[in-house]
């Protein structure tokens, strides 16, 4: 395995674990957001959506909606959309091109 392939299977490890896909709760819209600690949960939406939580609600579904705010509304340090973005791109974009010329000098030499 070359390097290249290397460091593009640790970006796409990266990449999964500090990156996530919010569902916003009003209007249904999808982003990508950055994770501010690792987790292998990456689509994040709200079973409630804009509604206050009632006593009688499930407890998986609780769990769900707590996850949901502590990743997506919680204030962390990434909160600023631009560094959101940035950050974001250069994983997207390291990892495809790293995994992309990894598996073409995998192939081209053997």
């Amino acid at each position: 395995m070359n390097n290249r392939l290397k460091i593009g299977l640790i970006l796409l490890l990266v990449s999964w674990l500090f990156m996530g896909v919010k569902v916003d709760d009003e209007f249904g819209d999808r982003s990508v957001f950055l994770k501010y600690r690792p987790s292998f949960q990456v689509w994040f939406k709200s079973p409630l959506g804009m509604q206050d939580l009632p006593k009688d609600y499930p407890p998986e579904l609780k769990a769900e909606e707590e996850t949901y705010d502590e990743f997506v509304n919680g204030k962390h340090w990434s909160d600023h959309y631009m560094l959101d973005a940035g950050i974001c791109g250069i994983l997207i974009l390291g990892t495809s091109f790293f995994m992309i010329t990894g598996i073409k000098r995998q192939f081209k030499y053997k």
